[in-house]
């Protein structure tokens, strides 16, 4: 049995019906980042997407929308800070954006991930690069 995420109990909590996918068989790594972020953290960036989709946190209001030429993902394509272990909670967000997409499947709504994304120098520089 799988155990359950912070978030998967904070949403059946909440009532809201909803889900992570294409989420990344391995970890994710942003050259200049000395960490890798594991799957686990990318399902988390995407709880926490999903969860405060329609009440954004922190100072830069995440989730937003983000301008990447992502034809293969949709639009619009949502960024939310990925940190390690915890979700973001507010505060400093790092350099790391983990981009969703979001999408109703029947009566659930699914963050569909669509790759990391990270600042060159700081958050809000708007100079990313693409993560591996």
């Amino acid at each position: 049995m799988k155990p359950l995420s912070f978030f998967t109990v904070l949403l059946a909590a909440s009532e809201v019906n909803a889900k992570v996918t294409n989420v990344p068989k391995k970890d994710v790594k942003c050259s200049g980042i000395g960490r890798a972020f594991t799957p686990s953290d990318v399902t988390n960036a995407g709880n926490g997407a999903l969860q405060h989709k329609d009440k954004p946190i922190g100072e830069r209001k995440y989730p937003h929308v983000y301008h990447f030429d992502r034809s293969d993902c949709g639009s619009p394509l949502w960024g939310f800070p990925l940190i390690w272990t915890i979700p973001y909670s507010g505060g400093d967000p790092g350099l790391a954006r983990a981009t969703f997409t979001f999408v109703e499947e029947g009566d659930e709504l699914v963050a569909r991930y669509c790759g990391t994304y990270a600042h060159k120098t700081r958050p809000g520089d708007n100079d990313f690069y693409r993560c591996d």
